[in-house]
């Protein structure tokens, strides 16, 4: 049935066919509505559209090795799936957090918009002040636009943010927040991380109680 479907395509939409799958397995996202860095507006991805006119053929092919693709028209997402759950990405705690923090932020903002799928645009220095509202740091690091350039990094490569402007080493990144990221973390995952944190920030405030009482 694949090969029948797949020998239906022009030569050039092959290519494209196995350009966007190769880019499946790495990123795990496609997003409909991408931001043109060089003309400087939105954009409708051709990688989104061909998902959605082949979608039951790419799934087809993924399905001989327990994957499979999911699309969420209304957010504007192509999400990757396995059958088995398997080949899951572990974050980092400090990657986590940020995820975290971009969840929130992305959650607020779009409740303050009509417009259901779109992107967020932020930059690091709001980042940092959001993390600092919520209490949270990095474990013996200082916070700054450095110490999460590599967290940023990590996210654009698997297409949960979009870099626009700026450099990840000097920490003065500006980026638009896809809406991959209600995929990239569930919201039992918030509840979990939410308590977490509530629970780390009440054992640091606890330290410091103890450190005031043994200096006084």
């Amino acid at each position: 049935m694949f090969e029948e479907k797949y020998n239906e395509l022009s030569y050039s939409e092959k290519n494209q066919f196995g350009t966007i799958i190769n880019r499946l397995l790495l990123k795990g996202f496609v997003v409909r509505d991408v931001f043109d860095t060089k003309e400087k507006i939105v954009k409708i991805s051709p990688d989104y559209r061909f998902l959605e006119k082949n979608f039951e053929l790419v799934n087809d092919y993924l399905s001989l090795a327990n994957w499979r693709i999911e699309i969420d028209k209304v957010l504007g997402v192509v999400s990757l799936l396995n059958f088995n759950d398997e080949n899951r990405i572990k974050l980092d705690r400090e990657t986590s957090l940020i995820l975290f923090v971009l969840r929130l932020i992305y959650e607020n903002e779009r409740n303050q918009s009509s417009l259901t799928g779109e992107s967020i645009y932020i930059t690091t220095p709001i980042l940092i002040k959001t993390m600092y509202e919520h209490g949270i740091t990095f474990i013996n690091k200082k916070l700054s636009g450095r110490s999460i350039a590599r967290c940023l990094r990590f996210l654009a490569n698997h297409n949960i943010i979009l870099k626009v402007s700026g450099n990840y080493e000097e920490g003065n990144v500006a980026f638009y927040i896809l809406p991959s990221i209600i995929y990239a973390l569930d919201n039992e995952k918030i509840a979990a991380m939410s308590n977490a944190l509530d629970n780390l920030i009440g054992e640091s405030n606890e330290s410091e109680v103890e450190k005031d009482e043994t200096i006084n």
